[in-house]
C-alpha cells in the first residue's frame, strides 16, 4: 500500500548467508523484481552493533530486511501529513506482509525500531542519501 502511488519505502537484503546469494547489501528493485548489489562483505555484526535490541544481538540470523523511506516522495504531494501518516502506514502494511510470507516460508522475524539512524545509513552505505531508516527485520529458522 502507498498513499496516491508513490511508495516512498526502499528494501535492503542485508545477506549474511543465504544459498545462492553473496553476503552482502542488496537492495530491492520493485519495477524489475531483482536485487542490486550494494556492497559485499558481512555486514550482519555491524547491523547488530546499530541496534539497542538484545534479542537480535543474542540471535544468528543469515539476512535481515531493512526497510528505509524516502519521505520527500510523499511530502512533495501531501505536505507533512504525507510524513506523519502516509508513510507509517505504507510501513505498518509492508512490515506486515513481510511477516506473513516469511511465516509462510516456515520462517521467523520481528520487527527493529531501536537503533541508531546513521549507524544504520553507514551500514548500508546511504549516508548521503534522503533515506531514513524505519525497520530492522532479522530473518531466520524460528
Amino acid at each position: 500500500p502507498a498513499a496516491g502511488g508513490l511508495y516512498p519505502l526502499e528494501f535492503y537484503l542485508v545477506a549474511e548467508k543465504v544459498d545462492s546469494l553473496k553476503s552482502g547489501i542488496y537492495r530491492y528493485n520493485w519495477k524489475e523484481h531483482s536485487l542490486i548489489p550494494v556492497k559485499s562483505g558481512s555486514p550482519i555484526e555491524a547491523l547488530k552493533d546499530a541496534t539497542y535490541s538484545s534479542s537480535f544481538r543474542s540471535v544468528e540470523v543469515p539476512a535481515c530486511i531493512v526497510v528505509t523511506a524516502l519521505y520527500s516522495v510523499t511530502i512533495s504531494k501531501y505536505g507533512d501529513r504525507g510524513m506523519e501518516r502516509y508513510v507509517c502506514m505504507a510501513m505498518g502494511g509492508s512490515g506486515q506482509n513481510i511477516h506473513l510470507q516469511a511465516e509462510a516460508l516456515g520462517l521467523g522475524t520481528f520487527i527493529i525500531g531501536a537503533f541508531l539512524d546513521e549507524n544504520v545509513k553507514q551500514v548500508l552505505g546511504i549516508e548521503a542519501s534522503n533515506e531514513e531508516p524505519l525497520y530492522i527485520m532479522p530473518i531466520g529458522k524460528k
